[in-house]
């Protein structure tokens, strides 16, 4: 945040106190030059002069100041585990990832000239959504009905110049299971991905922050975003046509037992969450003006069971029981094309940076930190 002085409030109380600059600045024991300074607002008071000025006019501090966001500050958006609640402390923690990234724009050989393709004018209507999905689908060259896969994502990311951060931020200790970082000042977007996440939840994750980049024309409006990247993560990863087909399998069985275990079979066939197959098609009915389908109750428990059969991404993705700095470094380039832990490793050679680095910009502990710095700087 950028503080400034509320002039307006500043002057009207040196009316009242037949103030003017100069004898305010001689009252706060500064020059008059330093006065003007603060009311162009080029310059903002210290402590001890804002707490002076305060009581000399007769103004709390928290009137006196007047905090105004900066437009070049990392913004930051959390895909937080369940209800978690999002403390200033994350936002914080975030912003200051966000600072050392910046660090690293220039090792990247991102186009400044032309802005990779993203929506004209992103809406939450069905049919628009459907037209979205199914062209990237074809991009992808993916069948209407066939299931995605985290390479076809992983390129779009490449083609969409987002740098892609796979992270080991555990299952149950950290508040996310993606961070979005995005910088104004190089219009730069940069996505961490935890690897400690279930398998069919990772792909949705993913997906939801493609619908991020694609719609940047909506990232001032928070809600409707977040709106935005849900709908279309289920209608990419569950399109209309494998929703029509499900739809009338599903409406056909006679008890919920059955209803749901049809929901898990195409589930597991499309690597996604029941619950994304559960509202892709109740969308698609309520589209066409058909019966939902209603088993919300018994849906969830089933849904938690039958998550618990399937093993985290780091699991799949490394078979042995721990990730050395080498497995975890080699696996993001492998498996991610992550170029992020090349970049760095420029970057420390260039600079003379401690573990402490690594610890901020990947939010690890310092244990980690010092393992994957060594890797780096051997």
């Amino acid at each position: 945040m950028n503080k400034q002085l509320n002039i307006d409030l500043v002057r009207g109380a040196m009316n009242d106190k037949g103030l003017n600059q100069a004898k305010l600045s001689k009252a706060l024991d500064v020059s008059r030059t330093i006065v003007t300074n603060w009311f162009k607002g080029d310059k903002f008071p210290r402590p001890d002069k804002l707490l002076k000025m305060g009581i000399t006019l007769g103004l709390p501090i928290n009137q006196l100041v007047i905090e105004q966001p900066n437009p070049l500050a990392p913004v930051v958006s959390f895909r937080k585990k369940m209800n978690r609640k999002t403390k200033t402390q994350h936002f914080d923690r975030a912003i200051d990832m966000g600072r050392l990234l910046e660090l690293l724009v220039d090792f990247y050989p991102f186009d400044n000239i032309i802005q990779p393709p993203t929506l004209k004018q992103p809406s939450l209507d069905y049919n628009y959504l459907q037209k979205v999905s199914s062209q990237i689908r074809k991009d992808f060259n993916i069948g209407a009905c066939n299931p995605v896969r985290p390479e076809h994502l992983i390129q779009k990311f490449v083609d969409l110049e987002v740098v892609v951060i796979p992270v080991l931020w555990g299952s149950k200790q950290n508040h996310e299971n993606a961070l979005r970082i995005y910088l104004p000042s190089s219009k730069t977007t940069w996505i961490y991905l935890n690897l400690d996440s279930n398998a069919h939840d990772f792909l949705f994750w993913m997906v939801h922050e493609m619908g991020h980049v694609i719609s940047p024309s909506l990232h001032e409006n928070t809600d409707l975003s977040e709106d935005f990247a849900d709908e279309f993560a289920q209608a990419f990863l569950f399109p209309k046509e494998c929703a029509e087909n499900a739809y009338f399998e599903i409406y056909a069985q006679k008890t919920n037992a059955k209803k749901i275990s049809k929901i898990l079979q195409f589930a597991k066939d499309h690597l996604i969450s029941p619950i994304t197959v559960y509202k892709s098609i109740n969308k698609y009915a309520y589209h066409l003006n058909k019966n939902e389908i209603d088993i919300d109750k018994s849906l969830y428990p089933a849904t938690t069971k039958f998550n618990k059969k399937y093993p985290k991404i780091s699991e799949v993705l490394n078979k042995n029981s721990e990730y050395t700095a080498a497995d975890y470094i080699e696996i993001s380039e492998s498996t991610f094309q992550a170029s992020f832990f090349k970049i760095i490793k420029k970057y420390l050679s260039e600079n003379d940076k401690s573990p402490g680095f690594i610890q901020t910009i990947l939010a690890t502990t310092l244990l980690d930190a010092k393992e994957i710095h060594a890797e780096l700087t051997k």
